[in-house]
């Protein structure tokens, strides 16, 4: 029942936007002749990609009635309404085959592997789309065929390139607000060189000043993240296109055997510039992704998810650094070592070894405070440092640590391998990452004496 529910809510989603963006494409036609601005079969495409829930077998079926109903109350003959609309219907058919088919090129993440082929997608696309739509111009609103298929092509090409990768990259809630800080914390000048350039090509006119903010958007490309630049070009591709059709920006060709309107033109300069930037700043996304996996795998052990040596110096060195070096780093180290994890190893094997490592360090990382920095030193050995914390505050803690790890039920394959840990502390306060190791050692110091104390204790015992 709650499948059905959500199918039903999925249909109702994607037959309002048809009509919605219905409406917006029928305001910029004129009742003799085609739209100039048509964003329906771009977003709703899109939103088919971003959105998985609502690609299903009937999707094409809710968004070819959708749009057909809203042409038809518009006062679209028939005919008319259901040739272009089934134009509509193939263009986003055939864009999103090309968009996650997976014979051209090894598979990647739906998203990403959309954005990679926008290009082939809107060509495919607006192919097929001008084709029908050709047709049903020259029939019904009596164009030349040529020029009838060429401005459908043109539009639908251009149209796609600009929304589908702004869509397409919609990021979520959480993703949005690292946006947001990136965008914020880098420079103006790439915004202020695009509003520049735009003004120029404005005074300029020419068909060569349509490339005029190309620029300027490769740069905002390498300066912001995806999403950013994507509606940055956007801005600018509907802008130039609407400065066109306004006649601000005269670019029509003189020569008659090619002699196509200058809409159409513009249509086609604005998608050759606006795709660039795309690549770029795909390029970049691509390069920080692959920097972050390698990092990650540097900086994290695989087996635990804790911090290794090299993580924890990076991590920490990012929070002395920004710091006046006299305050540096204050706080506490714990040093944990797993009581007799030599048996577990030698009773159940390794992978349950293993096994309680992970949980071990859930478990640590759930007791401790979310600021805390957990490393894993090497066999069942792991380092925590607290910032901030004084001596009662580090003996509280380490004692509530201890206690979980006492209490934390781990069963692995039928068998009971909880365990016990015994924890060193020591305090520092330190303005560089080598003087690290000398906290290490003391705190070295108290596990051992926690070891030789019956273990599943915490050293030293601070007076509260």
């Amino acid at each position: 029942m709650p499948n059905n529910k959500n199918r039903i809510h999925q249909v109702i989603v994607l037959f309002f936007f048809a009509i919605l963006l219905s409406v917006i494409g029928l305001c910029f036609r004129n009742f003799e002749s085609m739209s100039i601005f048509w964003p329906g079969n771009a977003v709703l495409l899109g939103l088919l990609i971003r959105f998985p829930a609502l690609d299903n077998r009937v999707s094409l079926l809710v968004l070819f009635f959708g749009m057909l109903i809203t042409d038809l109350c518009w006062g679209t003959p028939a005919m008319i309404s259901v040739g272009v609309n089934f134009s509509n219907i193939t263009f986003i058919a055939a864009a999103r085959w090309v968009l996650l088919t997976r014979h051209f090129t090894r598979p990647y993440p739906r998203r990403l592997q959309s954005l990679m082929r926008i290009f082939p997608a809107s060509i495919a696309g607006a192919l097929v789309c001008a084709a029908i739509g050709g047709i049903v111009s020259e029939r019904y609103f009596h164009d030349e065929l040529f020029k009838a298929w060429f401005s459908w092509f043109s539009e639908q090409m251009s149209t796609s390139i600009l929304l589908l990768p702004a869509v397409i990259s919609l990021p979520r809630r959480d993703e949005l607000r690292l946006i947001l800080r990136k965008t914020f914390e880098s420079s103006l000048l790439p915004l202020v060189a695009l509003l520049v350039t735009t003004a120029m090509s404005i005074w300029v006119g020419g068909g060569g000043s349509l490339l005029f903010p190309l620029p300027a958007l490769l740069w905002c490309a390498i300066s912001y993240p995806l999403f950013i630049t994507c509606c940055l070009t956007l801005i600018t591709g509907i802008s130039e296109i609407i400065l066109v059709a306004g006649n601000v920006l005269n670019i029509q060709g003189e020569n008659d055997l090619f002699r196509i309107d200058s809409l159409s033109a513009a249509r086609l300069g604005v998608a050759a510039m606006t795709i660039s930037p795309l690549i770029v700043s795909l390029s970049i996304e691509a390069n920080k992704r692959l920097v972050a996996r390698v990092t990650r795998r540097a900086d994290y052990d695989l087996l635990t998810g804790a911090l290794t040596r090299s993580g924890l110096s990076s991590r920490l060195q990012s929070l002395i650094a920004p710091r006046n070096r006299l305050a540096g780093f204050s706080g506490a180290l714990f040093l944990v070592d797993i009581d007799r994890f030599k048996n577990i190893n030698d009773t159940w094997g390794h992978a349950a070894g293993d096994y309680v490592l992970a949980q071990t360090v859930h478990c640590i990382q759930q007791a401790l405070p979310p600021t805390s920095l957990v490393c894993r030193m090497g066999g069942e050995e792991f380092l925590v440092l607290l910032e901030g914390a004084n001596e009662a505050r580090a003996f509280l803690l380490a004692n509530r640590l201890r206690n979980s790890i006492e209490n934390n039920a781990i069963m692995h394959k039928g068998n009971d391998l909880s365990v016990t840990a015994s924890i060193g502390i020591s305090l520092l306060n330190i303005s560089s990452v080598q003087a690290l190791d000398e906290a290490i050692n003391r705190a070295d110091e108290q596990l051992y004496i926690a070891k030789s104390s019956g273990r599943n204790q915490v050293r030293p015992e601070f007076v509260l």
